[in-house]
């Protein structure tokens, strides 16, 4: 993956949480706390969940250690505020990120090196299994999650 490519398939990425926000920042807390099952039990949770390895994916890229998870799932507009923060953070370190570049962090297993290409590849895998998950917490709160998918982006 070459410089251009890494920079476009964050772009589709960052489009597609934009696809999501708005219907995530419309659940009044209630719902979006309310424990409906899967991985992380909420809406809010599964959310805090996905931008918070974003933020300690892009922490590790940076050369920082990974940044601390919250406690306990936030209001979802705090959890937006956050990845707004992140975006920012990671267009920016974009401007000079090598994709083949070799990072090496620590993880809850150790010690683990991979080019940053394959860190964003892996991020925004996760982001999609989560927002899976998400589609169908909101179903079981009987809502209409947004059909949206990374290939939209590439349409456009």
């Amino acid at each position: 993956m070459d410089k251009l490519e890494l920079k476009r398939i964050v772009a589709a990425h960052d489009w597609l949480w934009d696809q999501w926000w708005p219907a995530l920042r419309a659940l009044p807390l209630e719902q979006a706390q309310r424990a409906v099952g899967g991985s992380f039990p909420s809406v809010s949770a599964t959310a805090a969940h996905m931008v918070w390895a974003e933020a300690t994916w892009l922490e590790r890229l940076l050369g920082y250690a990974a940044v601390q998870a919250p406690a306990s799932p936030a209001d979802l507009e705090v959890v937006h505020e956050l990845w707004q923060q992140v975006a920012a953070k990671r267009k920016s370190w974009l401007e000079a990120a090598d994709p083949d570049a070799r990072i090496t962090y620590t993880y809850s297993g150790g010690t683990a090196t991979n080019t940053v290409a394959e860190i964003v590849l892996h991020f925004i895998s996760h982001a999609h299994f989560h927002r899976g998950q998400l589609a169908s917490q909101m179903r079981l709160l009987g809502l209409q999650p947004p059909s949206a998918h990374l290939i939209g982006f590439f349409r456009l």
